[in-house]
């Protein structure tokens, strides 16, 4: 740490140029003191960390207590990411004078500094009152128990903020699911991708891709190598470029999908009113004998028009503790459809969970209390005698996925957000069938498979009311023969 006293530094008129639009949404939002949380996320080469180091150098550069943590997950990812963006920013403006720069921390002679640390240092986010901001870089990659953490020791002072930087990798992560959409968000006009602003007013949010930063697209400068690279991950790896490219949440493929050929821009499509829904036709509900990380239900339309048959996943029902039990499930179905609104009910599932159920009345198992409860729909139970092959079942529907194997047409609601989070991470195991990977919850010790469960509804459901097409698939030679049980494809449509 540097042993100059503070010094007042003469006033700094800055090109505004140097600036993308959403460094000045992030200028406002910092002077304002009422805002605590500033979240800013959206695609690479979006000027996301680059403008919020801009907005620290000149924060310490405006007199003394502008001091900021700058955390990672990790130390070693420090170097080379936000604190060479640091250096960057101060060499390039001509401002080496006015800061000391050490490893992990500079200092301006203003007295403001920020230091640079990961949450493997033995320190972790020990003594962090004293900082008048805490950015964390690469958010996604921390647990949340990491951010109530921080929540809590950054006390002390007016005007504490933090600020958390992120490119939106999954729907099912817990920033989206436990922070963005459990606030109510009013949409602001702006000049960058997207913005809102909570209820109270302490949060913001700010969404920003490759389309806003003027040095790529101009008009300051056209970096027509990038904007090629983009347009081609478009063509070629779209879910790619939804996250990196748009800065849509999404997933990145990584090599080892289970659903090899499930591709979220042709097979998912838009289903917010549920309009994917026909009442005039069916519902084929699957279940997966389940309850961690919740208890799925899938529900599926059928329809069949000449050689092509369609089949649609407009809803899902998934709920986790304490909620994960099949009453809950079933009363929420019963709510939102009717049988007086609902033309024939089919139900498929895991066969394991026909065999006796201890924790039931002698006979009664899953499938006893599900159709039972549903007598009103008149429900049929349709399943095989033995489940599926996992790796057939699964060969088959990526077939169907990607060349409509049988005339079969898959499309997903996008609605459906866990079905499609497993659809998307779900892998493939040395055996090419699903890896059930184990995780254990943080908070409770529970240990359940994390993905697969919608995936098995999914088998189920493809291999019973296709059974023909996949009794043709499998002895096509398009996948290695096995003998399955009996299967059912008539008058379910």
């Amino acid at each position: 740490m540097s042993d100059s006293k503070n010094q007042k530094i003469p006033e700094i008129n800055f090109n505004p140029e140097l600036f993308n639009n959403v460094f000045w949404h992030l200028q406002r939002s910092v002077d304002n003191h009422l805002i605590r949380y500033i979240w800013v996320y959206g695609g690479s080469s979006a000027s996301k960390t680059f403008s919020v180091v801009q907005l620290l150098v000149i924060k310490m550069l405006q007199g003394p207590n502008e001091n900021s943590l700058i955390l990672r997950k990790f130390a070693v990812d420090i170097r080379d990411s936000i604190y060479s963006d640091f250096k960057t920013v101060i060499t390039d403006w001509g401002l080496a004078e006015l800061f000391t720069i050490q490893q992990n921390y500079i200092q301006c002679k203003t007295g403001s500094y920020v230091r640079f640390r990961g949450l493997d240092d033995s320190e972790k986010i020990k003594g962090i009152a004293g900082f008048k901001r805490v950015v964390l870089e690469e958010i996604s990659q921390f647990d949340e128990v990491d951010l109530k953490q921080i929540r809590k020791r950054l006390r002390g002072q007016s005007g504490q903020q933090i600020i958390g930087i992120f490119n939106p990798i999954s729907e099912e992560h817990w920033i989206k699911v436990n922070v963005f959409d459990k606030e109510v968000l009013t949409e602001q006009e702006c000049d960058i991708g997207g913005m809102w602003v909570n209820a109270s007013g302490n949060l913001v949010i700010m969404k920003t891709n490759y389309l806003d930063n003027k040095y790529i697209v101009g008009p300051h400068f056209v970096d027509q190598h990038v904007i090629d690279d983009f347009e081609k991950d478009k063509i070629d790896d779209f879910d790619y470029y939804n996250v990196y490219g748009l800065g849509n949440w999404g997933r990145l493929r990584t090599g080892g999908e289970f659903w090899k050929d499930f591709n979220t821009n042709l097979h998912v499509k838009p289903n917010e009113s549920n309009q994917l829904f026909d009442p005039s036709r069916p519902i084929h509900m699957v279940w997966d004998k389940n309850v961690r990380p919740y208890q799925p239900c899938a529900l599926w339309q059928i329809k069949i028009d000449g050689p092509k048959k369609y089949i649609t996943q407009f809803d899902e029902i998934a709920f986790p503790d304490p909620r994960n039990r099949v009453r809950y499930v079933l009363e929420a179905f019963v709510a939102k459809y009717p049988h007086t609104l609902v033309k024939g009910l089919f139900v498929y599932g895991d066969r394991t969970a026909i065999s006796e159920d201890s924790t039931k009345e002698k006979g009664e198992n899953m499938f006893t209390e599900i159709i039972g409860a549903l007598r009103n729909y008149h429900p049929t139970l349709r399943m095989q005698s033995v489940n599926p092959s996992v790796v057939q079942s699964g060969k088959f529907v990526n077939a169907c996925y990607r060349a409509n194997e049988g005339g079969i047409h898959v499309t997903i609601g996008n609605n459906c957000k866990k079905s499609i989070h497993d659809y998307q991470y779900a892998l493939e195991d040395a055996e090419g069938g699903l890896q059930k990977k184990r995780i254990t919850d943080k908070v409770t010790g529970i240990s359940y498979e994390e993905f697969g469960h919608f995936s098995d509804c999914k088998r189920y459901i493809f291999t019973v009311a296709f059974g023909a097409e996949y009794q043709t698939f499998l002895k096509s030679g398009k996948a290695t023969k096995i003998t399955s049980g009996k299967a059912f494809s008539k008058n379910i449509y």
